[in-house]
């Protein structure tokens, strides 16, 4: 099944023929999440490649970046309690990413 079409498809199993019509939001929104979930950690990656080059992490502020590793821990749970693949696979990514720059603000600060 493509992936775009795994909420369709399990809102269909769990609802009325009836309840399942979607809106066109509904719809794009479905079909926009999957690239903004791959998206979304490719956009730290330059922030991370940038402080470990430099080593130099001074205007950057460490409880920011550990607080967004750990609420992505929470993300990450929360997609393994719904079984979300998607919600666990960006949520892992950006858990490093994030503790990775908290890493280098330790390091180079």
């Amino acid at each position: 099944m493509s992936l775009g079409l795994r909420h369709r498809y399990r809102r269909k199993k769990e609802k009325t023929e009836k309840e399942n019509r979607l809106t066109v939001w509904q719809l794009s929104l479905d079909t926009l999440i999957y690239p903004a979930a791959v998206l979304a950690p490719l956009a730290l990656v330059p922030q991370v490649w940038h402080i470990y080059a430099t080593q130099n992490a001074s205007s950057l502020s460490l409880p920011t970046w550990a607080l967004l590793g750990c609420l992505n821990i929470l993300w990450l749970l929360y997609g393994r309690a719904h079984k979300e693949t998607p919600i666990v696979l960006t949520n892992s990514a950006l858990m490093v990413l994030n503790f990775s720059m908290a890493l280098g603000i330790l390091l180079y600060s």
